[in-house]
């Protein structure tokens, strides 16, 4: 919950429901009351008023956190729809006006926007092609992420804090400086933190801060966020760092942690606020979830004075610029954080007050070990999320929100204690779950005051708010300031105040008032304000005009108003109560209630006992009996008063009134014992009566009453029977009994009797004159049911009439049905129920009722006697389930009305008639058959010929198809086992036809459109199959198919139609849920056969001829039945075939004209294929011998690449893992570093004397400091650059000490070098930028080396897969065929200048080798291994192949040269010979000397060698000649004046051997024409290919991220090409590929030794020179053009040169257009790499410093600024304690 405050009163508070986002951020521009609103993908601009104004939607969009923007789907497969998330929310303002809004989300890294203020939807600024320097947010949106800008010298900056993400590009600093708008002097992008401050991490995911609140305050910034205290016990705590707002390089940054006592270590929300005017930080913090950053509920608020913590920042950057972080008792409470290899250190004391900001040479990130400690001033349970502060009228506010969505106002006492708290209603702001389950999000403006809510003093103070008091004079809740006379007392109440109780009126006479009477109303009134003499109060009853009030000090007197005036009493009421109100002008300064009671209304609202209501009342009121009034007076007109017995009007006795025992009146209990009667005792009343209640209607009864004091009156009484007292019962004999039996059957105390007169009747006794007679007429029945009953009877027969007796004994045994006896079961009068009894035969008769002794009734109806029977049933089976409807077949099945079927399996009785009867089978438990039996009464007939079979219920095994339009189109479905109706229910239910035990054909119910189907299933019987259970599939229904018209532009104009083709009907919906098969077209009366149906047309073949209409028309119409959709699509006219029109001369003299022009166009045809079929001759025999060519060149290059894929795919085994022999960084930076040199300072100690070891040392470190100085080093290298002797080596091999020296501190070293590397660029500017970093002939030039170096040795561990490959098959290439030892050439290779010109007969031979290794001193043989040599092959080109195979895998370096081993060939048991290189059986021809090979000793192949360690007294023999070297033996190379060679001599041709002069003239021919052994080169380079593309796509590969150093340093150099104004792409492009390709990868490629253990011979180099040197190539810009005259290795990969040219474009311009590089994440990266012996690289670089000593003096002396840093005093300094210089100190 976010909350926004703010000062400006809105009457009533407004909200705004903003649906379907979630709200994250809400900013409030103070300068025009606008609100914006960032929530998840939306951004909302609102009016002061909450209305919106306009909204911009930000989101979603597709990304990935993984991936870096521009989001491209090919290459970020995981790329997916996301949320935009809102984290930064802020104002830019310049010159404190508002110029824009700025938008941070988390989508695409967290990059920035900028929009307009007017209307958000408007974007002011964006990137498309972000640089990682532009990635602001975190992108988790659970991730905090927080700004704040600020103006420093006219330039716009913001400071944001971001928390640690896990995906997405890592080194993201947790604090970085972005500059909101580019500057002309800064090439750097808006939104970037390039050439910015930033808190520099090692390992962020160690700390993860948790940032809650960024604030500027007195030109610093503040960050208030809980991290990891790694230093300490690694529990999370809460932090307030600082630094200088206008610092660029976060030299000042200091924290220090806050401590919130109770546990609460996790800091919510936090504001800067001010209380006893002093700025305070207020925190809500929470407590933690043990050593986690996650918040429990309980939550509390810290206040923590600025002042003090301003303190504590300032005394942990004392401790640490001055004392070295410790205090006086040596204990450190000051450190350097965040794993940045630097410490505190000892400057002088005036080091803060001059560098108060802090400096290059001040320690920094600095942290205190001392917390700031505060005690919880309010704590809350759920968890507090938000707090702002505000002040009135000197006292401090805060306001709290929880995450339940609750506003808090917190009163602070001024010692920081809670003086109240309250919550506010804001339940417009949380999340509401409204009725059609929708998330409502809505903002709430309300006043914070919220006093104008309270509409009264006592409301106003009982909430205790602390802004709002009353002010009495104006009646309402204000705020202090807001009441005019709040300075006087008792104006303004403050429920805080001594004085906090409202004004209130007491002391009030009289209390209650007559409304008949007018009097004086007197009352006091407690801390009355004091008025002026004009002013004065007045009294107010009700809503009657207000009357002056006398005020006498606290006593006031006002006139209560006329009886006429006042309101009349509620209804039902006695009494009426009247707000008396004391006003000041309108204003109610207090009020009270009055009653105004009314004594005529007590005795009217009780009318049977008005004098006793009226003297018990509780008002004053007495009645007067002889008047009968209710009056207040205490006398009346006509004497005799009764008093109220309240009312005290002299000695009485106290009468007794009793209640009568249904407590529903009183009753008189005692008589007056004096002349003043008093209380209901006094009253006359009637409590009884005495006579009988029963009074007949139409004639005069005498009653008896009981009675009081009835005396009083002295005229008659009158008896009115309204009273409820007296309950009386009034009859009428006639009424309900319209026969004699019901007549008699009435009780006998009320006198009825049937009177037989002339209209005989039931009558009173009195009012019958002519006689009562004793018996009654006969019975008559009127009606009987049922009419039938079986012969065994049992069923209740139902007898209606009249006079049918007066009780149960009077027609017990009185009915007979068809003179069967009848027995009575119920009823007599009207209605009689008998059961029928058996009868022995078939019968009939009527039914005869007798009634005591009078005459028989008799029915006009007959009732038979009959005997149903049972023939057949229909069906005979059905499912276990039941419900099948079974129709039983028979006769008389209609006996009896209530005919019931009983059975195990059959129940309800459906349809009956009298041949059969309809009923539905029960469920069953088991299958079988069994019998159905129908019961009559007390009949039962079962059918024993047909039984009814209980079959398993029916199954569905498939429906299809599984969609239907909103029509009727035909569904099918197979199941078996049931021949029941099924029904396929949806809500309607359609019956399926064709049912049989596999298959039954449904219909889909027709379905309303849009309509929501809930269910649908097949229904058979009782048994009910859901579709879904079918298929696992819902069934699907779509909108009905439209088919249009024929004719569209003109409805019911007939298309002309061409017998032989197909009518085309187009339409939408088609095939959404029907099948060709299923429509139906017809064309008038005939089918028009359907071809083809798609989604929106459909083919028919209407018949040749055309069809008759079937209605009256002329014409056939075109209908389609889709289902039961029809589509009448209009008429069809058909083509009847027509004469020409064109005569008959005319047709042939065209069809002659034809004939001619084909003929001539026949002959041109075959004169061209004649001509070019000898063309095409000439051509098949040159493509022929160039086939032949290819064929044979590409054989051997298949061969080739089959057995070197053989061979790799052993290598593959090993590769990837330790197969992959890569030399460790340290190896590794020693062979970049000091590339050729032995010993160097990578291996080296310091060689010291103990005695001066520690003095060096400690100068050492001094220079270490010096050089970690900017301007030294600058000026260091700029001056020994400046120095002649100061040669090129020596400036390869200062940068390189440099690197080691600077190697922690990877960041102060590049931004070094971009320093350098400017300055080198303003050079090469000025002269031909286009030579820039081509070579190596400065410093910086080398520390770019091996800065790339550095960078890119983790992704050489990735992308060196390829690289070794290459390596392997080339080398396994090589060594399969010949190559001379002496002159390096090879038969297989690339470079043509080391390629064996000469045809060199060789075999192949197999060896089974066995090695006995120095290592092995034993001397034991091990495992013969089997290794391919050739018989051409010097010795020691077979031992290194042996070793090779026995060594495979493992590094160069582990394993046995060969020269420390002999060859020795055996065979047998005694026959071992030792082979050598030379000895006394070389071969010598003149000056030349052959070194001996396997033919020389005529090893046979299959032959078994062994490699034995090498005895002392052979060593030597072989020492003219060394295998390995990449240098090979030269050609004028002499031993004993003769010259050696192996396979060709350098200039004389060798004897031939007779046997081998056979192939003398072939050798000629080729001597002739070397360059016909270069398609030895082609087959090379093909099987080579595959892996020369694997190394270049791996290098230039687009697949994954581009090194993070590649982008960083591309970026750099875009950026100085715009800053020096340089717009030609090429220039840019050839930096690139001088910094990069040349000055990295060529050098990787030309020496794999740099990255892995591997020896690479000369022939090897050779190879590996042409493809390094086609990676140039590949990489510039100029345009590669061959010729006969180019060179054969620029020839060999021309095709392939394109291609490559087209992925280093492609990889230059996706790093240009997609990312930039941000070297954070290069030093968290390489701090594993730290721990290289700089104190050697310090030592070598103080000899250069010596031997320029006094140039580099001078040089900083000249220098102002290192004037004022003193660097030529440290240096000096450096000099006395490395080699006890003599200076100046």
């Amino acid at each position: 919950m976010h909350v926004s405050w703010s000062q400006t009163r809105v009457f009533p508070p407004t909200f705004i429901t903003l649906n379907g986002s979630r709200l994250n951020h809400l900013l409030l521009d103070t300068h025009s009351g606008h609100v914006y609103v960032g929530a998840v993908n939306v951004l909302y601009h609102l009016s002061p008023d909450l209305q919106l104004l306009s909204w911009g939607k930000t989101g979603p969009k597709l990304d990935s956190p993984d991936c870096l923007p521009p989001i491209d789907p090919t290459d970020c497969t995981q790329a997916e729809t996301t949320d935009n998330t809102n984290k930064l929310l802020l104002l830019e303002e310049v010159k404190e006006k508002p110029v824009s809004l700025i938008v941070c989300g988390t989508v695409l890294q967290g990059i920035c926007e900028k929009r307009s203020l007017e209307n958000v939807s408007q974007v002011l600024y964006k990137t498309d092609n972000p640089v990682d320097t532009q990635y602001v947010a975190a992108n988790d949106p659970r991730v905090s992420t927080v700004g704040v800008v600020v103006e420093q010298k006219d330039v716009m900056l913001m400071l944001v804090g971001r928390g640690y993400t896990s995906k997405g590009p890592g080194g993201i600093p947790p604090i970085t400086m972005r500059r909101l708008t580019p500057v002309a002097r800064h090439s750097a992008p808006a939104f970037s933190h390039e050439e910015l401050g930033k808190l520099v991490v090692g390992s962020y995911s160690e700390y993860n801060n948790h940032f809650v609140k960024a604030f500027p305050h007195n030109h610093y910034v503040y960050f208030v966020f809980s991290r990891r205290d790694v230093w300490g016990k690694r529990e999370y705590r809460t932090y307030v760092s600082r630094l200088c707002a206008g610092d660029p390089n976060f030299y000042s940054y200091v924290e220090v942690p806050l401590f919130c006592g109770g546990g609460y270590n996790l800091a919510q929300a936090a504001v800067l606020g001010y209380h006893r005017d002093q700025p305070t930080l207020f925190v809500a913090m929470a407590m933690g979830q043990a050593s986690t950053p996650t918040p429990t509920d309980r939550s509390a608020l810290c206040v923590y004075k600025v002042e003090e913590l301003d303190k504590a920042l300032h005394g942990a950057q004392l401790l640490c610029y001055t004392q070295e972080g410790k205090d006086a008792n040596n204990m450190e409470k000051a450190y350097i954080e965040y794993e940045v290899s630097s410490n505190c250190l000892k400057l002088p004391q005036d080091s803060l007050i001059k560098y108060p900001c802090g400096g290059e040479h001040t320690p920094s990130p600095i942290a205190s070990a001392i917390a700031l400690e505060a005690t919880p001033t309010f704590t809350w349970n759920p968890l507090i999320t938000a707090v702002t502060t505000a002040t009135e009228v000197g006292h401090t506010i805060v306001l709290l929100g929880d995450k339940n969505g609750r506003l808090h106002k917190v009163f602070l006492h001024a010692n920081g204690t809670v003086a109240s708290s309250c919550v506010l209603s804001v339940s417009n702001v949380r999340m509401v779950l409204r009725a059609s389950d929708l998330c409502v999000f809505q903002v709430t403006k309300l006043h914070i005051a919220q006093c104008e809510k309270h509409l009264d003093c006592h409301s106003c103070l009982s909430n205790r708010d602390p802004y709002c008091g009353w002010c009495l004079l104006e009646g309402r809740c204000t705020r202090k300031m807001d009441c005019t006379r709040h300075a006087q007392p008792h104006h303004w109440i403050w429920s805080y105040s001594r004085e906090r109780q409202c004004v209130s009126i007491e002391s009030l006479q009289p209390s209650i008032l007559s409304r008949e009477e007018q009097t004086q109303v007197s009352f006091t009134v407690l801390q009355l304000p004091v008025l002026s003499k004009d002013e004065s109060l007045s009294c107010a009853f009700g809503s009657l005009a207000a009357q002056p009030a006398v005020v006498m000090e606290n006593r006031i007197t006002c006139q209560s108003p006329a009886p006429e005036q006042l309101p009349p009493s509620p209804p039902g009421n006695d009494h009426v109560s009247v707000r008396m109100a004391l006003k000041f002008g309108d204003v109610i300064i207090s009020h009270t209630n009055i009653t105004f009671y009314d004594c005529k209304a007590v005795g009217r609202l009780n009318a049977t006992s008005p004098c006793m209501a009226c003297v018990s009342s509780m008002w004053p009121c007495h009645w007067c009996v002889k008047d009968e009034l209710c009056t207040h007076d205490k006398s009346c007109p006509r004497q005799h008063i009764i008093y109220n017995s309240r009312v005290s009007v002299g000695p009485l006795i106290s009468p007794r009134a009793l209640p009568s025992p249904d407590h529903s009146h009183f009753v008189c209990a005692c008589e007056q014992e004096q002349s003043m009667p008093r209380g209901p005792d006094s009253c006359p009343c009637v409590w009884a009566l005495q006579s009988f209640p029963l009074v007949p209607v139409g004639f005069d009864t005498e009653l008896s009453l009981q009675g009081k004091n009835l005396d009083i009156f002295e005229v008659m009484l009158i008896c009115r029977l309204s009273s409820h007292l007296i309950h009386l019962q009034l009859y009428d004999c006639s009424v309900g009994q319209s026969d004699c039996s019901q007549c008699r059957a009435v009780a006998a105390n009320y006198g009825c009797v049937w009177c037989a007169d002339e209209t005989p009747g039931c009558v009173y006794n009195q009012s019958c004159t002519s006689g009562t007679t004793d018996t009654c007429p006969a019975p008559v029945v009127t009606e009987v049911e049922p009419l039938t009953g079986p012969l065994e009877g049992g069923i209740l027969l139902t007898i209606q009439g009249s006079n049918l007796g007066q009780s149960f004994q009077d027609i017990q045994a009185g009915v007979t049905v068809a003179g069967i006896s009848c027995v009575h079961n119920s009823g007599f009068v009207f209605s009689i129920v008998c059961e029928l009894q058996a009868c022995a035969n078939v019968i009939a008769g009527p039914v005869v009722v007798t009634v005591g002794g009078s005459e028989k009734g008799e029915s006009q109806q007959t009732f038979s006697y009959q005997n149903p029977q049972l023939s057949r049933i229909v069906p005979e089976k059905g499912p276990l389930a039941g419900g099948t409807m079974l129709t039983v077949h028979g006769s008389q099945l209609l006996t009896g009305q209530r005919t019931e079927q009983r059975s195990d399996q059959i129940t309800g009785l459906n349809e009956v008639s009298d041949t059969w009867l309809i009923c539905r089978t029960s469920h069953s438990n088991q299958t079988g058959r069994v019998p159905v039996k129908v019961v009559f009464g007390k009949a039962e007939r079962i059918l024993e010929s047909v039984l009814f079979s209980y079959m398993e219920d029916p199954v569905i095994t498939d429906a299809t198809p599984m969609e239907s339009f909103y029509g009727y189109p035909e569904r099918k479905c197979s199941r078996r086992c049931s021949s029941a109706v099924v029904s396929f229910c949806l809500q309607i239910q359609e019956l399926c036809t064709n049912v049989t035990s596999e298959r039954m054909i449904c219909k889909s119910p027709l379905v309303e459109p849009k309509s929501r189907i809930v269910r649908v299933w097949f229904e058979m019987d009782n048994v009910h199959i859901d579709f879904p259970s079918i298929k696992n599939k819902t069934f699907t229904y779509h909108p009905n198919p439209d088919l249009f018209q024929l004719n569209s532009e003109s409805r019911g104009t007939p298309i002309r139609f061409k017998p032989g083709g197909v009518l085309a009907v187009e339409g939408k919906g088609l095939t959404l849920a029907m099948r060709k098969e299923e429509v139906v077209a017809r064309l008038g009366d005939k089918e028009c056969d359907v071809k083809t149906l798609d989604n929106t047309h459909l083919y028919c073949e209407p018949p040749e001829e055309q069809p008759l209409a079937l209605d009256d028309s002329d014409l056939p119409t075109l209908k389609v039945l889709m289902g039961s959709l029809a589509f009448d699509l209009g008429p069809v006219e058909y083509d009847n075939d027509s004469h020409s029109s064109v005569p008959l001369a005319a047709q042939i003299g065209l069809a002659a004209g034809a004939a001619v022009v084909v003929l001539i166009v026949l002959v041109i045809i075959l004169m061209y294929r004649r001509k070019s079929k000898q063309a095409l001759r000439d051509y098949k025999k040159v493509l022929v011998q160039l086939e032949t060519l290819e064929i044979n060149v590409g054989d051997q290059c298949r061969k080739e690449f089959t057995d070197l894929m053989t061979e790799m795919m052993d290598l593959s085994s090993d590769v990837g893992g330790p197969g992959i022999p890569f030399l460790d960084y340290r190896t590794y930076a020693e062979r970049v570093f000091f590339p050729g040199q032995k010993g160097a300072p990578l291996s080296q100690n310091l060689d010291l004397p103990d005695s001066r070891r520690q003095t060096v040392e400690q100068g050492l470190g001094q220079l270490n400091n010096l050089l970690n100085n900017r301007l030294f080093l600058i000026r260091f290298i700029h001056t020994l650059e400046a120095q002649q002797s100061f040669s090129q080596r020596d400036r390869g091999y200062v940068a390189s000490l440099l690197t080691m020296a600077l190697h922690d501190k990877l960041e102060y070293f590049t931004d070094v070098m971009k320093t350098l590397l400017g300055d080198l660029m303003e050079q090469y500017v000025a002269k031909n930028p286009k030579l820039m970093l081509r070579r190596t002939e400065t410093v910086v030039e080398k520390m770019l080396t091996n800065w790339m170096s550095i960078c890119l040795y983790s992704f050489l561990k990735v992308a060196g897969e390829p690289l070794y490959k290459l390596y392997r098959a080339i080398k396994y290439q090589v060594d399969k065929g010949p190559v001379d030892v002496v002159t390096g050439k090879a038969k297989r290779t690339l470079n043509d200048s080391h390629l064996l010109r000469e045809d060199i007969d060789y075999c192949s031979f197999l060896f089974l080798s066995q090695t006995l290794t120095v290592l092995v001193k034993s001397g034991v043989e091990v495992q013969p291994c089997p290794v391919k040599v050739l018989d051409s092959d010097t010795i020691t080109q077979v031992k290194d192949k042996i070793l090779d195979q026995i060594y495979k895998g493992a590094p160069y370096s582990q394993r046995p040269a060969a020269d420390s081993l002999d060859l020795e060939w055996r065979s047998g048991q005694a026959g071992h010979l030792t082979l050598s290189d030379d000895d006394v059986t070389a071969i010598v021809q003149g000056r030349w000397k052959r070194i001996n090979t396997l033919q020389h000793y005529k090893v046979p192949d299959g032959a078994t060698v062994a490699l034995i360690p090498r005895s002392q007294s052979s060593l030597g023999v072989n020492q003219f000649y060394q295998t390995g070297e990449k240098t090979p033996m030269l050609e004028g190379e002499e031993e004993e004046g003769l010259r050696l060679w192996h396979l060709v001599k350098p200039s004389e041709d060798p004897e031939i051997p007779k046997h081998r002069k056979s192939s003398m003239r072939e050798r000629e021919r080729a001597k002739a024409i070397p360059e016909i052994y270069l398609t030895r080169l082609l087959s090379m380079k093909g099987t080579l290919q595959k892996f020369v593309d694997d190394v270049f796509v791996a290098i230039l590969s687009r697949k994954r991220p581009p090194p993070i150093a590649v982008r960083f340093f591309f970026d750099f150099l875009d950026d100085m090409a715009e800053k020096h104004g340089i717009d030609d792409p090429e220039t840019v492009h050839i930096w690139k590929t001088n910094s990069l390709p040349l000055r990295f990868w060529v050098n990787i490629l030309k020496n794999p030794q740099f990255v892995f253990d591997v020896q690479v011979t000369d022939s090897v180099d050779a190879v590996l020179s042409v493809i390094a040197q086609t990676f140039i190539d590949s990489c510039t810009t100029s345009e590669h053009k061959v010729g006969r005259d180019s060179p054969v290795n620029k020839l060999l990969y021309a095709r392939e040169i394109p291609r490559y040219k087209q992925l280093v474009e492609r990889y230059y311009s996706d790093i240009h257009n997609a990312v930039s590089g941000c070297y954070q994440e290069m030093n968290s990266t390489l701090t594993e790499l730290s721990g290289m012996n700089s104190l050697v690289a310090l030592h070598e670089l103080y000899k250069y410093i010596n031997k320029y000593y006094d140039q580099i003096i001078m040089s900083l002396e000249e220098d102002a600024a290192g004037q004022k840093m003193q660097l030529a005093y440290r240096l000096q300094q450096v000099a006395a304690l490395v080699e006890n210089k003599v200076t100046d100190l």
